[in-house]
């Protein structure tokens, strides 16, 4: 026996996994509590049942129960007593080439508790219905209908391939996908390919192929799909990285599956995936990269097809292929604004309770350079601490700022980052520095608007020179820590003696690293060591350096959100063509300080020090001109050394340690200026 009973939304009693069901129609049914039973709309699915007592002959269905069924409030559904067995196992057949990755989740929430029978249609929506996958029912175990359940084993095969079973999530950002600005412009020419179909094929030009790069975890798979299902494009899809482990024979097969799944006539994005494991011209890779060449060449011969291929490192992938008539142009992923990483960790923390003090504005602001993976790992880090903490509870904003500790950019891991906090009040003196760093580093970060008003370029560089001691590396970690940008320190002897025989590759990754995690600040110290004056006599490797350097500064590719600090102590020895304008054009002096900056900077060195009644450091500023502000942090480590000297008896008992004056004046003594020019101005009898 069936009925026909209206939908409605249940109460609270009722679970999100069962069926709610008023005591008449249970006795009409003749089925108990705890029984299943099969409620029908658009798709079938079975459920066991609840009793609900609010005097409305429904059926009561929560909103996954719903959406699997294809009902809405309002409709009309039927309900019958259901003795349907749960299958051990279903096959799906994939009717496009897609790859599954981090679907398995989406595909079983949608098939669960959900009646299947061999040749039904099953659609999954995946990026926030962005990309539709469709399957066919192909084998039902033990016999069909059956019912999905927990213990339902889910296997997929795609059209002419093997059998995959759907893999759980991996490290890319799932199904929280954001609309970016790489998208709209990736959608952009492919949409105007096909909208234009005939004006480009009366052109010559029927086909497109793009070069996406990015970093690792940026969503360069998820975009792709993303615009394939934006553009109503079938979608196919193989990886470089894959194939090379297959024979050659296989390798074969599999590219020409690619081109025959393309349908012809019709709107088509082919991935091609992976294309750094090719490595570079006459590598490993070679044979596979021929091949590849040649399925590209197939695929460019038909119409309404765009061909797009992903890569870490658009280096790594042969010359043969970054060319006119394969891949016609080339497309980076641009680093996440702070609005679509505030996007991203809201919908990743979708399904999470959340406290109310949680404020994904604030905790994106503090993530410059994390991709879509890293903000995934991030929210699990944060949702691990909050469970972790009394069961299952709320994620509190401290969660995401102990998780901040934790995890950091995935494509900053290879180079040294620092999250300084370090502010201007903690720089002694040094005014005209301070101010052209702000103008240098700070404004074209904070109002990058203003100059694209004006009209005008921002600082490409700022060089700080000055005797050993004067504050320059402090400098640049403050105007960092002002502009929360992340800091790269390179000391130029190291970046030499680390990759011998590969600076100029060193450099390039370098700056690539800080354009895909900007807002940044390299930071040379040093750097007389890795620009040299270039000789007719030199024997290549320094120039070659200097040329690099000079390239990454102001070539083709503009270092958009990237500051360049750099520090020397030998001005006169830097190659000139490094100072001109449009490289590292300002040049700004840190000079051993005045009697002002000195009593700043032992104020601020003294400041959490315990100094006794009566400690005037005005005297101890006029005493140590030609002390530079190492020279002073060093006077005073040394007054605080002694006063825990004095303060320890005869082994006994450590008793409270004050520095006195005493204690400065025995400092003096054994403390003297550290350079050339410091021990000069100290002779003078004052400044």
């Amino acid at each position: 026996m069936s009925v026909r009973i209206p939908v409605r939304e249940p109460p609270t009693s009722v679970p999100g996994d069962r069926v709610g069901l008023p005591e008449s129609v249970l006795a009409d049914l003749g089925v108990g509590l705890g029984d299943r039973v099969v409620v029908e709309g658009a798709h079938r699915i079975v459920a066991p049942v609840v009793a609900v007592d609010d005097g409305k002959r429904a059926v009561f269905l929560a909103e996954r129960l719903r959406r699997t069924a294809g009902l809405e409030p309002g409709d009309t559904a039927t309900v019958a007593a259901s003795d349907l067995p749960v299958a051990s196992s279903v096959t799906l057949r994939l009717r496009q080439s897609v790859d599954l990755e981090r679907s398995e989740d989406a595909i079983r929430r949608r098939l669960d508790r959900r009646v299947v029978a061999v040749g039904d249609e099953v659609e999954v929506t995946r990026l926030g219905g962005a990309l539709t996958l469709r399957f066919d029912v192909r084998g039902v175990t033990p016999s069909s209908p059956a019912v999905v359940g927990a213990e339902t084993e889910i296997t997929v095969a795609a059209d002419g391939g093997p059998d995959v079973v759907a893999e759980s999530p991996g490290d890319g950002a799932g199904d929280a996908f954001v609309p970016t600005a790489t998208f709209g412009r990736l959608r952009d020419a492919v949409a105007t390919r096909f909208d234009a179909a005939e004006t480009f094929d009366s052109a010559g030009s029927p086909t497109l192929g793009l070069l996406l790069s990015g970093p690792r975890g940026s969503g360069k798979t998820t975009l792709v799909e993303a615009v394939a299902s934006a553009t109503d494009a079938t979608l196919v899809r193989v990886s470089a990285a894959r194939l090379r482990g297959e024979r050659a024979g296989d390798q074969t097969d599999r590219l020409d599956r690619v081109v025959e799944a393309v349908p012809e006539g019709e709107p088509t994005v082919v991935l091609l995936d992976d294309l750094e494991a090719l490595g570079a011209d006459d590598g490993a890779g070679s044979a596979l990269a021929d091949r590849l060449r040649s399925t590209v060449d197939e695929l460019r011969a038909g119409d309404r097809t765009v061909v797009i291929g992903a890569t870490t490192d658009p280096s790594g992938v042969p010359s043969a292929l970054r060319r006119g008539g394969r891949f016609d142009r080339e497309l980076d992923v641009e680093p996440l604004t702070t609005a679509e990483r505030a996007t991203a960790l809201e919908s990743l923390c979708e399904g999470a309770p959340l406290a109310m003090d949680v404020d994904f504005e604030a905790v994106a602001a503090r993530l410059n350079g994390y991709v879509f993976a890293d903000l995934a790992v991030l929210a699990d880090a944060a949702l691990e601490r909050a469970v972790r903490r009394e069961g299952r509870t709320a994620i509190r904003m401290a969660d995401f700022d102990a998780a901040l500790d934790d995890v950091e950019p995935s494509g900053l891991r290879e180079v040294t980052v620092e999250f300084p906090a370090v502010g201007w009040d903690e720089v002694g003196g040094l005014d005209a520095a301070k101010r052209e760093l702000v103008r240098a580093v700070y404004w074209p970060l904070e109002y990058a608007d203003r100059f694209a008003e004006m009209g005008i370029e921002p600082p490409s560089g700022v060089l700080l020179y000055g005797p050993p001691g004067t504050g320059k590396t402090l400098l640049a970690r403050a105007a960092a820590s002002l502009s929360d940008a992340n800091f790269i320190p390179v000391n130029g002897p190291e970046l030499l003696d680390k990759y011998v025989g590969a600076s100029e590759q060193a450099v390039r990754d370098l700056f690539a690293t800080a354009r895909e995690n900007a807002p940044a600040v390299i930071f040379f110290d040093e750097v007389d060591a890795i620009s040299p004056k270039r000789r007719g006599d030199d024997t290549g490797a320094g120039e070659r350096v200097v040329s690099q350097l000079l390239t990454e500064l102001d070539g083709l590719e503009p270092l958009t959100d990237v500051a360049v600090i750099a520090a020397t102590n030998r001005p006169d020895t830097i190659d000139e063509a490094l100072l001109r304008p449009g490289r590292i054009e300002k040049a700004v002096e840190t000079p051993l300080p005045g009697r002002d900056a000195r009593r700043e900077v032992l104020e601020i060195h003294a400041r959490e020090m315990p100094i006794a009644a009566g400690v005037d450091l005005d005297p101890l500023a006029d005493r140590t001109a030609g002390y530079s502000g190492g020279d002073i942090a060093a006077l005073v480590r040394e007054a605080g050394l002694l006063a825990i000297e004095d303060a320890i008896v005869d082994d006994g008992p450590a008793v409270e340690a004050t520095v006195g004056r005493d204690h400065f004046e025995r400092a003096l003594d054994e403390t003297s200026p550290s350079t050339r020019d410091g021990r000069g101005a100290a002779d003078q009898p004052g400044e």
